[in-house]
């Protein structure tokens, strides 16, 4: 018994050592505090398919040593079963995979990404090199739910002294923010690019005169309506301000345009004079309120000028004339009335209305003609009464935009209705006022003008109904050539029933001339019919009426498709078809039946015009977040005038081979209709005699 105790003993000790010496082992493979580290130190290692840590080969315990103290995320798919291995970087790509990932295999941890990733395994194990991918894309499940993710990442192998594979080693890093970034900045600027088209429409609109200044030659890139107005219609876009308008080459303006550029400190201008030429050699001299303000780039610098302002004249020349008043009043003090009888002479004279006012909005004076305008007698508007001559709704902006000039000094202008009692109605006036000075700058009083402009106002009504009744016979257009096309299939289709009747020998026995003659009448009917649904086709897209089910369609399976369609018309033209190959898994977001139409439409013109012995080409290709799709053909292509008339409807290039092969020309537009209607475009680029390329653009899915 004691004998047998001590045999007890050894075996104990003996045990304890060897618990001891892969406590130790375990500890040295997976170093340090990192949390991942101290997962693996509590895996039991010898229950997965690697086995014991001591028994792992000296090449695989390196890797792994090398991975764990690495900074940067790396995994390693371990044994035939690809345990994963990885660091602490790894653990931010697991997401909630983590820490139970680890020592399992990667199939069952990335089971969602497997059948993307597997063969990449099986590649390398067959001999070929590692693999690189850039920006990849995978549809993970690591955090509250399913999303994208990108990744660039490489996947090398792992192997002992025998060159036998143990590992591989997957260095990785996230680039999903990169790209999220540059799809933002993409959408941003085609924002931007919408915005600017916007404003550059509100601008052309305005009453104010707008234009924008360019380079340091300040040469006219933009000048809306009321801009060309000022200058006499001039066609001075694309041209610098000293050829545009020589006559103020010789003024300070072009000075004051270089101090704006050079400093990027604005320049305003108050009832500037300046004298312009008209286009019949008339010089006219007119008064400008405007602004010169700099126009800095994305990076700060400054490229160009935005020009602002109205014209002042009418309110500058009555805001002279009662100054001058003033000024004789003021030499002539001792005859105050005759001063004063005067000014009211002058201001009667005016052909405007005139009124002045104190800085609280009182009014003190009224000219006769202003009176007249609202059947009262001045007495009975001066003060504060003007206020009931105003539409009631007009009031509260009226007087807030009194205040703001009150506040800054600055001109006051505006538009509201006031009561006239010749028509018994309101109507649309401009009033624009100026303030005048003493000596120390204070406001005295404001003197302004108003103008009527109901008939403007009018005009601008007309114009919005014109716009809409336009709009609505367009909509009427397009309801009666989609009826109109209806009714047009039945006797056509009559026209082909009674000829293959005819044809079958319904009628009795045909010889071969009448077989052809109503070949013929076959061939002309179906012409006939396709023009018709071109026809319907375009009147249903403006009229709203076609349906689209757009989805997620595979690329090869609609091209594969389409060009099984056109294969005997290219072989019986004796043309040449080359094809690029398209991925199994490249998708597009499209209606399947309408991007089938866009593209044998496309081909149906390269078919057109392409002789014998000619090249169609079809390619493939993505860019960010779009499937571009291009027909190419090595025909008699297209007059550069007329690129972008093609896609216009009932337009045709005139170019085809076959002089008699024409249509109605809607082909095109109908195309260009479709693509946009699924969010993508249809473009063309072509020379003479160089053939044309036609590419469609859809979303990717």
């Amino acid at each position: 018994m004691p004998q047998r105790r001590d045999l007890q003993v050894r075996d104990l000790m003996f045990d304890g050592v060897t618990d001891l010496a892969v406590h130790a082992d375990t500890a040295a493979l997976f170093p340090g505090d990192g949390d991942v580290a101290r997962h693996c130190r509590a895996i039991d290692w010898p229950s997965t398919s690697l086995g014991p840590v001591e028994q792992w080969p000296a090449a695989l315990r390196t890797a792994v040593r090398m991975a764990i103290e690495c900074p940067f995320p790396i995994n390693l798919w371990c044994g035939h079963d690809l345990l994963l291995i990885y660091n602490d970087a790894y653990s931010a790509v697991l997401g909630r995979k983590h820490p139970s990932a680890l020592g399992r295999p990667g199939s069952e941890v990335w089971g969602e990404i497997w059948p993307q990733i597997a063969a990449m395994f099986d590649a390398i194990r067959a001999g070929e090199p590692a693999a690189y991918a850039e920006n990849e894309r995978f549809v993970m499940d690591r955090l509250d739910a399913p999303g994208e993710a990108w990744f660039t990442f490489s996947l090398s192998p792992v192997r002992d002294e025998n060159g036998e594979i143990l590992a591989f080693l997957n260095v990785t890093t996230e680039t999903t923010d990169v790209i999220l970034a540059e799809r933002a900045t993409q959408e941003a600027r085609a924002a931007a690019e919408r915005a600017e088209r916007q404003l550059r429409e509100v601008f052309a609109q305005a009453p104010a005169f707008v234009a924008v200044l360019r380079g340091p030659q300040h040469v006219f890139e933009f000048a809306n309506d009321a801009y060309l107005r000022l200058v006499g219609h001039r066609d001075i876009i694309g041209k610098s301000v000293a050829r545009a308008l020589p006559e103020i080459a010789g003024e300070s303006f072009i000075e004051l345009l270089d101090r704006v550029l050079t400093t990027g400190t604005p320049h305003v201008g108050r009832a500037t004079p300046v004298e312009l030429t008209s286009t019949d050699g008339t010089r006219s001299l007119v008064y400008l309120d405007f602004v010169y303000q700099p126009l800095t780039s994305a990076r700060g610098e400054r490229v160009g000028i935005v020009v602002h302002g109205s014209d002042v004249t009418d309110a500058v020349r009555a805001k002279n004339d009662v100054e001058r008043l003033w000024a004789e009043s003021e030499q002539a003090r001792a005859n105050l009335q005759e001063s004063e009888a005067r000014y009211r002479f002058l201001a009667n004279a005016i052909p405007v209305q005139v009124w002045t006012a104190t800085p609280d909005g009182s009014l003190d004076y009224i000219s006769d003609l202003t009176a007249e305008y609202f059947g009262k007698r001045p007495e009975e508007v001066v003060g504060e009464h003007w206020v009931a001559m105003l539409h009631p709704e007009d009031v509260p902006r009226t007087v807030e935009r009194w205040m703001q000039s009150v506040r800054t000094g600055e001109p006051y202008e505006a538009e509201f209705r006031l009561f006239a009692a010749a028509h018994q109605a309101y109507r649309w006036h401009l009033t624009r006022a100026t303030p005048q000075r003493d000596a120390r700058g204070t406001i005295l009083r404001w003197f302004g003008t108003n103008t009527d402009i109901e008939d403007r106002k009018r005009a601008e009504s007309e114009l919005e109904r014109l716009t809409f009744e336009a709009t609505e016979a367009n909509r009427a257009k397009s309801d009666f050539l989609a009826a109109m096309s209806h009714e047009l299939r039945t006797p056509l289709n009559a026209i082909g029933g009674y000829a293959q009747l005819i044809e079958m020998g319904v009628r009795g026995p045909i010889n071969e001339e009448q077989r052809i003659d109503l070949l013929k009448i076959q061939r002309s009917k179906n012409h006939l019919d396709t023009l018709v649904s071109d026809v319907l086709n375009f009147a249903k897209l403006g009229s709203g009426r076609i349906e689209f089910r757009t989805r997620s369609i595979g690329v090869r399976q609609t091209v594969d498709a389409m060009l099984e369609m056109v294969a005997p018309q290219i072989a019986l033209k004796g043309l040449h078809l080359q094809t690029t190959p398209v991925p199994n898994d490249l998708s597009m977001m499209a209606d399947q039946d309408k991007a089938r139409q866009i593209l044998l439409n496309l081909f149906a013109n390269a078919l057109k015009f392409t002789p014998p012995d000619g090249t169609i080409s079809l390619d493939v290709r993505t860019e960010p977040s779009v499937v571009v799709i291009s027909v190419s053909d090595t025909g008699i292509g297209i007059p550069t005038d007329h690129l972008e008339r093609i896609f216009e409807p009932f337009v045709q290039a005139r170019r085809t081979v076959n002089p008699s092969d024409h249509g109605f020309g809607l082909g095109l537009a109908i195309s260009r209709q479709l693509a946009r209607a699924m969010g993508g475009d249809l473009t063309v680029r072509s020379a003479v005699t160089e053939g044309s390329t036609f590419t469609l653009s859809l979303p990717q899915a």
